[in-house]
Order: structure tokens, then sequence, then C-alpha cells
């Protein structure tokens, strides 16, 4: 080997002594075990159990329905129900208020009157038809047989707002005072056993019943249409 390239060695090992050292690269990093809480594991599979048991609640209640009666024409207060006046409906399983009439119990609803105006698509329940329906308490039901020429045309209906007023005898003069008058509302109309009289059965307050029932009974009375129920 020359002198030359023995210094020029020499040298690169100097230069590589002097050069600062690199660290060397960290190695990777050791997993950690996450802690498991044993309350918190309890807690989740809790949870998850308590879902699984709601979903299939409700996948197999709400697919479960029950028939009930339902009205499919307009029925007025009063009036008697017949079996094509209901239908019966599928109702979904579940919490109501309502108390609707089950449609196996349609022979027993037929022949009860209405308790009160029912709608079509209105369900049926236990309050909404009655074996008789009477007047509220303060009021009584008169029934007044009247000729075609002491009523209107117009065709009375269950629900009608009236008045009774007393006509004076065939023959007679007018009276200068205004005639006695009774409100009333129309409960029935029947065709009457006596030619062709109806008789209209009308609730009135208690204290003018009297009064009415004999005043009808001298046949001297007509209805005046006041208000006709709507529908």
């Amino acid at each position: 080997m020359s002198s030359g390239t023995k210094v020029a060695n020499q040298e690169q090992h100097a230069r590589s002594a002097t050069r600062p050292q690199r660290p060397a690269p960290p190695g990777p990093l050791k997993p950690t075990r996450a802690r498991r809480r044993p309350a918190l594991i309890a807690l989740g599979l809790a949870l998850v159990a308590l879902s699984v048991l709601a979903s299939v609640y409700l996948t197999t209640t709400l697919g479960q329905t029950y028939q009930v009666l339902a009205v499919t024409k307009e029925i007025p207060r009063g009036t008697a129900i017949t079996s094509s006046d209901l239908a019966a409906v599928d109702l979904p399983t579940g919490p109501t208020l309502l108390k609707p009439v089950p449609a196996d119990q349609l022979a027993q609803m037929e022949g009860k009157v209405a308790a009160t105006d029912l709608s079509p698509g209105q369900l049926l329940t236990d309050t909404s038809a009655v074996d008789e329906l009477g007047p509220p308490a303060g009021q009584s039901i008169v029934g007044v047989a009247l000729a075609p020429n002491q009523m209107p045309t117009t065709d009375l209906k269950p629900g009608d707002a009236v008045r009774v007023v007393e006509t004076p005898a065939t023959g007679g003069e007018p009276p200068v005072e205004a005639p006695f008058a009774i409100s009333a509302t129309v409960i029935r109309v029947e065709p009457s056993t006596l030619g062709d009289q109806q008789v209209v059965d009308v609730q009135v307050a208690s204290s003018n019943a009297a009064g009415l029932a004999a005043r009808a009974a001298t046949g001297r009375v007509a209805i005046v249409i006041d208000a006709v129920r709507a529908g």
C-alpha cells in the first residue's frame, strides 16, 4: 500500500470517528391490555337483551288485530239500530282508552237505539246504544198526534228543534196575543193507527210536560220547525 493511500484511509477513519452517532430507531410498542369492568359488561349485555325483547314484543303485537263494530251509515239519536248499520273492522291489539263493542256481539246490538247521533266510521261503544232512550233529568217526553195540516211537509227527524203551538178552534178567530208555544226536541216520528196522522214524540222541560199533554189531547196544536238537525 502506498503512503498516499494509507494517509487517505487514516483521514477517512478520523472523520468517521468525529461524526455524531445516530440513535437507534425505537422498537415496536407493546400493546397494552384494556381493563374490562365487569359492571359495564353486564350493563351492556342487559341493554342488548332488553332491546331484543322489545323488538320481539313489537313484532308480535303490532301484527295482531281483533274485530270490533263500526257504524257504516248515519244513525240519528233515538233511531233503532239494524245489522246493516254496522260492520266489523280490524283494530290493532294494544292499550286504548276506547271500549268498542266486539264484532261477535252484532246480534245483541240489533234493535237497540242510538243514545246519541252516530256518524259513519265511528266505533260503536257500550254507551252508544241503549235498550231504551230515556229523557235526562228535568226533561219529559210527550206524544203529539198531528194531522198533515198540523205539521210542515218537511220530514221531521230525531234531533230537530221545534215549537208546539196551540191553535184556535176550527173556524175560530186567530188569537190577539201570541199563542201558547212550547219549545221541544223531536225524539221519534211514527205513523198513527188513526187515519193519516203522525205521532211525534217530543222532549220538553218537565215543567211544561203537563200543559203540552193537555193541549195535545184537544188536537188543537201544530208543530213549527225552528232548527233542522245537521245532516
